[in-house]
């Protein structure tokens, strides 16, 4: 069994040690930095692109963050370089980039954002694999699709991976969920196959049966996103290893 203790050791800072007000924006450069800098371990997140090349980004679409209109996936990687942040110098940029900017500085856990496409996104994890089989600094990559973990498990057996899930559910989501499958999500039996190493849960959900269930009975490290409140962090110190934190510093605010 892989020694993760570096996993939770550190709390982990969401989508980078990011501050719009200061220019420094979700998932760039300058918030990596900041975290480096602050010894924070850190989570990002990847998004694919049309010519099948690995971004790091959050939002499926371009409005949020960049001056640019439309879908990620519809762009190449040459033409999303062209385009500017939204109160930010920094560029977008790659998870090959990323890498060389940490240099296992600090831990990276990697969301891998899905496009729930139902034959699944098999060549971006491999491609997603193949760049972290390279890397020697300590990394893990999260998603909510159970396919992608999956392909991962297959294909890089090696890298740690976690799987996300939650129990607030939208309107939309419980309308066309019966309670029995959303249950189901709650006991994360939705992840079956998947053989995580780690546990990714939304606080305000905790406490919550999987989570629990996972961390008693098999020894499973619980983290849970995003905590930006006292009471969020009161409740993550009960039912979790370590926070996913935004809007503040918890090593100068501790509880």
């Amino acid at each position: 069994m892989q020694d993760l203790s570096w996993l939770t050791a550190r709390p982990i800072a969401h989508r980078g040690f990011h501050n719009k007000e200061a220019g420094i924006l979700e998932n760039t450069p300058s918030a990596v930095k900041a975290a480096v800098e602050n010894n924070f371990a850190i989570e990002v997140d990847l998004q694919e692109t049309k010519d099948g090349q690995v971004i790091v980004f959050h939002d499926p679409n371009l409005e949020r963050l960049t001056h640019g209109e439309g879908n990620v996936i519809d762009f190449d990687l040459a033409d999303l370089r062209k385009l500017s942040m939204r109160g930010s110098d920094d560029p977008i940029w790659t998870l090959q980039e990323l890498l060389e900017l940490v240099d296992g500085k600090v831990p990276l856990v990697i969301e891998i954002k899905t496009l729930n496409l139902p034959e699944g996104q098999d060549e971006f994890i491999k491609t997603i694999a193949k760049i972290l089989s390279d890397y020697k600094g300590p990394a893990a990559i999260k998603s909510f699709d159970p396919k992608m973990l999956r392909t991962m498990k297959d294909v890089a057996p090696q890298i740690p991976r976690g799987c996300i899930s939650m129990t607030t559910l939208s309107e939309n989501d419980h309308l066309n969920l019966t309670e029995h499958e959303i249950e189901k999500i709650s006991w994360m039996v939705h992840m079956a196959g998947t053989d995580p190493h780690f546990v990714s849960f939304f606080v305000k959900d905790l406490p919550a049966d999987g989570p629990s269930f996972l961390r008693e009975f098999y020894g499973l490290p619980v983290m849970t996103w995003t905590v930006r409140t006292k009471e969020d962090r009161l409740n993550a110190a009960k039912h979790a290893d370590q926070i996913v934190f935004e809007g503040f510093n918890p090593d100068k605010e501790p509880l």
